[in-house]
């Protein structure tokens, strides 16, 4: 079959590619950054067909060991001799690539950020063979060349291109190298287009059978080209790899009329189908993926046949998020098993389990981890994982002990760190909302993420050296936030465009001033360097922050706290929350403040009048303060504002907004799930011993709660907490792995040491 070459292998304007930076591809000191062409049209929406690239080589002797290094940009698929290397897809893990130059923005913005290329390495000894040899890559755009969504402005980098490295160890010591330049062969195939968010078209007639396989004829395939390198350094990928994790039939399937098909699956999920399909070349099957809000967000597939025998195709650059499909399917004709969906996500082990006998609460704590997965790709976690997909700073610092008691998220989140780094302005200090830099709004909320999120990393998990790799730009940060107060000290203003919001996604409009959460938030990041500072050993910091904690706490409550009520501003949608959560009401007046907060909850009906930032507070306050049967109120309103939509069938993951309106699959309100095994399950971090080496277990029977099993896998192994009560008397099993200790905080008060590995039960007799 005679393949269409793509358009760009004129390429224009050719640069030498070699590896750029710092950054060290192992034993590649000759290895370029290969594509297709430097992009031609710079300035335009249009996308070439993905390349595939090829090189045969010959292995001279018997293999020891051979390994792959590579990275693809945007996405990649490396294949040696007919077999795929690896089992990870949308590969390599998304990061601040390289420079670009942005227009057209949404919001202004200053790029002055830095740039990180992640490469991947594998074992690929056995797909190596004695002789000829043939290795293959396929490039998707992914983020490095995404010009779908153009709402935010115009980001896209660059063409796709690559670099790879073959190392080959003989059994007698010597050693060979595959490298990619000269020599290496492109040329399009069966995707004509690949997008993020429009998803793929793939024409099965125009794929070169045979080409990942010594002897294919490649002599209608033009020479591939040194492009330019991306200016990002080059660091090893440790974060967990994106895979297919799970598979789901249709619970559902209906055939409207002769053409058009409407498979419903079990649950919403981030992913893709499988299509299974037979019919004649070029019959053409179009597959629309709908939410549980009934919007598609513009996400399809386009599968053209190639003919003559059953086919099954699933696209590899581009996952949609979806509960529905509809197939339109004019000619090849589909039944109920024609789909088969394939959930996709960043790969991250449990950490938790969470089970109680409020099925609601489950319920809850269900619908959190499928929203959770869905928005994890490429080792960052987005908003929602079909309308934007943006990396938002602020929604995942609210989320930051959920998602810790839940997943094992700590390679998950040092590469998010590191990227929360790159995007920070080097000048101002200045974080935007999200990292990888990606667009949207937010405040100094979103960018506090940078602070607060190392340090619940460090006391979760103990490890200091997050905080001091990043310590100089968290400092930068609270630095940045001086710059942004009035003359009263209170911060109304941020980059970019000057606005911020405060918190969102409120149940009614914002009313709560921006200012009093901005500024609370400065409090908090500045307190929290001061705790920074001290573990780091950095004495004359520490006293440097404890001291502008005194001056914005003085600023906060001389503006926002009515001394006279006991109250900040009306006592409504939060307003009382964060000055209580963070410790910056005037010392001796809590329990006024506390009383209000009480108060303006039995007005309302004990509803959440809160957005994503005072909702977690909310219940950490409540209680902390000795008020748990208040927050069980609140979580477990079944009607009103609260998660009784989860109540119906038809909604399986977690809301943007309480009323319903636009996106179903936000993760942000899953904030709430840390209280479960906080207050509920009653393990928690000993605040003056991090890395959970010594816990608090204190769990607290609530409401016509009966049991609870609880447990959460720390560094060290498994600690649970089971407890059951038949209305009089109390029964509780702890356990605790070798090198964890534990408090045991029973609810008649009495406290117990729980030693080094060992089992603890109790039982209170009524």
């Amino acid at each position: 079959m005679k393949h269409i070459i793509l358009p760009v292998l004129l390429a224009f304007f050719l640069f030498p590619g070699t590896v750029s930076g710092d950054g060290i591809f192992p034993g590649a000191s000759g290895a370029e950054w290969i594509g297709a062409g430097e992009d031609p049209y710079p300035d335009s929406a249009w996308t070439a067909p993905a390349p595939y690239f090829r090189k045969e080589f010959t292995v001279c002797g018997q293999v020891r060991k051979a390994t792959a290094y590579i990275c693809g940009l945007g996405f990649y698929e490396m294949y040696l001799n007919g077999g795929k290397v690896g089992d990870q897809v949308l590969a390599p893990a998304v990061t601040n690539y390289d420079r670009r130059r942005l227009r057209n923005m949404l919001y202004p913005f200053d790029d002055n950020s830095s740039c990180r290329v992640l490469y991947n390495v594998f074992d690929v000894t056995p797909l190596v063979v004695r002789g000829r040899n043939a290795a293959g890559v396929i490039l998707g755009n992914g983020w490095y060349n995404q010009r779908d969504r153009t709402v935010e402005g115009k980001m896209w980098y660059d063409t796709p291109r690559m670099i790879c490295l073959i190392e080959i160890e003989y059994a007698d010591g010597e050693k060979d190298e595959v490298i990619s330049g000269p020599g290496w062969k492109v040329s399009s195939g069966a995707i004509l287009h690949d997008g993020i968010f429009t998803g793929e078209v793939y024409d099965a007639r125009l794929e070169p059978e045979g080409w990942d396989m010594a002897g294919f004829d490649d002599s209608s395939w033009a020479d591939a080209v040194s492009v330019r390198a991306p200016s990002g350094k080059m660091v090893r990928q440790t974060a967990p790899f994106d895979r297919v994790t799970e598979r789901f039939f249709p619970e559902s399937f209906e055939r409207k009329d002769d053409s058009t098909y409407v498979y419903a699956f079990p649950e919403m999920l981030s992913g893709w189908v499988r299509l299974s399909v037979e019919g004649e070349a070029g019959d053409k099957v179009r597959l629309r993926f709908i939410g549980e809000e009934a919007e598609d967000y513009g996400q399809q597939d386009v599968y053209i046949l190639r003919g003559g025998k059953q086919e099954t195709w699933a696209p590899r650059f581009t996952w949609h998020a979806f509960r529905y499909v509809e197939a339109v399917s004019p000619d090849a004709v589909l039944d109920k098993g024609s789909l088969m969906a394939e959930s996709v996500h960043t790969d991250v082990d449990m950490a938790g389990e969470f089970v109680c006998s409020n099925s609601f609460f489950n319920t809850i704590n269900e619908a959190y981890i499928r929203t959770q997965k869905n928005n994890m790709h490429g080792s960052v976690s987005s908003d929602c994982p079909h309308r934007e997909r943006l990396a938002y700073t602020g929604d995942a610092q609210v989320t930051v002990e959920s998602s810790i008691y839940t997943f094992d998220m700590r390679e998950f989140y040092r590469k998010w760190f590191d990227d929360m780094s790159d995007a920070q302005n080097g000048e101002s200090g200045f974080v935007p909302h999200s990292a990888p830099f990606g667009g949207g709004g937010g405040g100094p909320a979103w960018g506090s993420a940078y602070v607060v999120m190392p340090w619940v990393y460090y006391c979760y998990y103990g490890d200091p050296s997050v905080l001091s790799d990043h310590y100089d730009g968290m400092k930068r940060w609270v630095e940045y936030l001086g710059t942004r107060t009035d003359g009263r000290g209170i911060i109304v203003r941020e980059e970019p465009g000057g606005w911020c919001l405060g918190d969102w996604c409120t149940p009614e409009d914002v009313g709560i001033p921006a200012g009093l959460v901005n500024t609370a938030y400065y409090y908090r990041v500045t307190f929290l360097m001061s705790e920074i500072a001290s573990v780091l050993g950095k004495k004359a910091d520490a006293e440097y922050f404890r001291d502008l904690c005194d001056t914005v706490r003085k600023d906060f409550n001389e503006v926002f706290f009515d001394s006279e009520s006991g109250r900040y501003w009306e006592g409504r949608q939060g307003a009382d929350v964060f000055p209580l959560a963070f410790g910056i009401v005037p010392e001796g007046r809590e329990d006024d403040v506390l009383n209000s907060l009480l108060g303006h909850l039995e007005d309302i009906g004990y509803h959440f009048d809160t957005g994503i930032l005072a909702t977690p507070l909310m219940l950490e306050v409540l209680s902390a303060s000795g008020h748990t049967d208040m927050a069980y109120r609140l979580m477990d309103q079944r009607s009103g504002v609260g998660f009784g939509y989860l109540l119906d069938s038809r909604n399986t993951c977690l809301w943007e907004r309480w009323n319903g309106w636009e996106s179903h699959c936000h993760p942000m309100f899953g904030s709430v799930v840390a209280w479960f095994y906080r207050y509920i399950g009653g393990i928690r971090y000993d605040a003056t011993r991090p890395g959970m080496k010594h816990v608090i277990i204190a769990p607290e029977p609530v409401g016509e709660m009966t049991s609870c099993r609880c447990s959460y896998r720390t560094i060290c192994g498994t600690v649970s907490s089971s407890w059951s009560t038949d209305g009089n008397d109390f029964f509780l099993t702890v356990s605790v792995p070798e090198g964890v200790t534990a408090t045991v905080i029973l609810p008649d008060g009495s406290r117990h040491h729980v030693g080094s590995g060992e089992n603890f039960f109790k039982t209170i007799l009524s």
